[in-house]
Order: structure tokens, then sequence, then C-alpha cells
């Protein structure tokens, strides 16, 4: 049919295309020139600090384990608010 020459240049596409197109899209300069500006775009760095200090960090877990305690709080009125609607637990309608 080709020939073995055909067959060399086939095989020699198969092999070199994807490392090709592995070397061009996986290098730097085409993350900086087509993908990095989108990143920021999509997902935009976080605006809140990370604290440092000793102090500042209690106050961040505190304040985390503040807002935790207020969620379950919440969530345990709106459990007792929707078994007070249905009648209780165990209830037949």
């Amino acid at each position: 049919m080709g020939g073995p020459g055909l067959e060399v240049a086939k095989f020699t596409f198969y092999v070199f295309m994807p490392i090709g197109f592995m070397v061009y899209f996986g290098g730097p300069g085409f993350y900086e020139r087509y993908v990095a500006d989108d990143v920021f775009q999509f997902n935009p760095p976080p605006k809140q600090r990370i604290p440092t200090e000793t102090g500042e960090i209690r106050r961040t877990l505190d304040d985390l384990r503040a807002a935790r305690e207020q969620r379950r709080r919440m969530r345990e009125r709106v459990m007792r608010e929707m078994a007070a609607e249905d009648g209780g637990p165990g209830s037949k309608q």
C-alpha cells in the first residue's frame, strides 16, 4: 500500500505529535499568555488576610467557634419548629 516510508512517517507523527502538544500547551509561556489572567478573573485570590500572630489566631478561632455554635443553635431551632408543625415525633396524620 504505502510502503515503509509512509509507515515511518505515520509512526513519527503518532509519537511526536502528543509530545509536541505537551511541550507547547504545558509550557510556562502558554500558561502566562492564555491562562494566568483568566484564573484570576474567574477565581480571584481571597481578600481575607490569614492571621499570623498568636492573638489574632485565637480571636479568629473564637469567632469561628461562635459562628459554628450559632449555626448549630439555628439548626436546632429549625428542627424544633419543624417537629412542632408536624405534631411532634411519633404523631400520625
